[in-house]
């Protein structure tokens, strides 16, 4: 008998080096699947813009710093109510529960989306930017709620993976709507409102198979299943509570909390600047068609997906300050190449996927290091702070709009030129910004790393 146990006790650990992904309670991979595919469609939502700009510009008429405009108010608006809606998200319910206030996010960015595609709504720029904003509004606040229930059906040991895993939600759910977008532009002959019209309809069989499992007794088993693996639920229960009074506040003095709040705002500029950037260069200076365009510029979600779950995995390990640092230093690297994507195929594949590696690992990341940060009950007031200074990052089409119209409009290189080196220019001071005020919170490095700020003001205890 104690041979037997014996050899257990060896045999465990082998088993475990030899495992390719996470050891985690099943029912943490179903729910993983089902946010995975709902943040899918509330990112694709967002990024149907993106790619039917071009065709959206010439109906319009319009020039590039009122389009730069235009996205801006419409991606700040994102993060317009993420902080009171998150707020309210964690007095709803946590855990299971969060399906209750997230509902409703979904169901609003699915609606206004359709309504974005029936031309008598959108005859005038006016009412498109207006049913965009309204859109966008409630998917800052369903991405916040999105995130911070991954984080609450994984145990604290595998959070850097899970939110990986989930983001990569953006880029491979949009690299797929991304060809489906084109695809329907094609069948229509390029009407622009078509993928407004059919693409969201698919969150709703989605939602309904989540609604059905998330439950009670299924979080509950989640939790007994985590404790059995001898992991950490990021919840002692699944039940519905309130937040304390003054979680807003209490949640900005936290220096992990808010410079990372400041650094995904660095990042999301670079991301939703890029985004902005790509299909009018590809279309107006490197001759694309319109199709091509909305095509070729998602290539780099096929890297974007892989570099979130490795460095999200990553960062559970070698820490999430550190990783910071490699994907801001990576991405300065990447912006400033995209200025020969026009010049070939294989340059814009090749580029695409070297920046793909860090555009969208980042974010998980940071709000993993967020999370680790805040005080029990207040994990998803600490999102919306983060969701909320992410999307004011998404004015970054505002300055980029202002470059090319300087540099000489749609069809001249010089302005798109200025305006990557911009973009890389935030992602340098995100660098400095992490070095210097923010704190290890996991991996050996926790709390023994450098900074001018303290580790009990971030969150890190003995």
């Amino acid at each position: 008998m104690t041979m037997k146990n014996t050899a257990e006790q060896i045999n465990t650990p082998v088993k475990s080096k030899k495992r390719i992904v996470p050891h985690a309670p099943k029912l943490s991979w179903v729910a993983l699947l089902f946010l995975w595919l709902i943040f899918a469609m509330n990112a694709t939502s967002r990024e149907i813009m993106n790619r039917v700009m071009p065709a959206i510009v010439n109906e319009y008429h319009l020039s590039a710093d009122v389009v730069g405009t235009i996205v801006s108010v419409i991606m700040v608006a994102t993060g317009a109510f993420s902080i009171l809606g998150a707020a309210w998200s964690d007095k709803k319910g946590q855990g299971w529960a969060r399906k209750y206030s997230g509902i409703w996010m979904a169901l609003g960015y699915t609606l206004f989306s359709i309504l974005t595609g029936v031309s008598v709504l959108t005859s005038a720029a006016t009412g498109f930017v207006i049913l965009q904003v309204i859109k966008n509004a409630f998917g800052g606040v369903g991405e916040s709620i999105e995130v911070t229930t991954v984080s609450e059906w994984w145990p604290k040991e595998r959070r850097g993976f899970a939110l990986g895993a989930h983001h990569s939600a953006y880029p491979w759910g949009t690299l797929f709507s991304g060809l489906l977008i084109s695809l329907i532009l094609l069948l229509s002959h390029g009407n622009w409102r078509m993928p407004f019209l059919i693409i969201p309809l698919l969150i709703i069989p989605i939602y309904i198979g989540y609604w059905v499992f998330s439950s009670s007794k299924n979080f509950k088993r989640y939790e007994q299943d985590t404790k059995k693996m001898n992991l950490t639920p990021s919840l002692e229960s699944g039940h519905v509570h309130g937040s304390n009074k003054g979680a807003i506040l209490e949640s900005l003095k936290n220096p992990n909390i808010l410079v990372g709040t400041l650094c995904v705002l660095l990042a999301e500029a670079a991301f939703t600047g890029l985004n902005f950037w790509l299909a009018p260069y590809l279309a107006f200076v490197g001759h694309f068609s319109y199709a091509a365009a909305a095509g070729w510029s998602v290539v780099f979600t096929i890297t974007g997906g892989i570099g979130q779950i490795f460095w999200g995995s990553i960062s559970d390990v070698i820490g999430r300050k550190r990783t910071m640092l490699i994907a801001f230093a990576w991405l300065t690297i990447a912006l400033v190449l995209f200025q020969f994507s026009a010049y070939s195929i294989f340059l814009l594949v090749a580029i695409q996927l070297f920046a793909g590696c860090c555009t969208n690992a980042i974010f998980p990341v940071i709000f993993s290091l967020v999370t680790d940060s805040a005080k029990k009950g207040y994990t998803g007031t600490a999102m919306g702070i983060a969701e909320t200074g992410m999307y004011i990052g998404g004015a970054s089409p505002l300055v980029l709009g202002f470059f090319i119209n300087a540099g000489g409009g749609w069809n001249a290189q010089g302005g798109y030129i200025s305006g990557l080196y911009f973009l890389a220019f935030c992602m340098i001071a995100a660098f400095i910004l992490t070095i210097f005020f923010t704190r290890e919170t996991v991996g050996k490095r926790r709390g023994k790393d450098w900074a001018l700020v303290g580790k009990k003001s971030c969150g890190i205890d003995k």
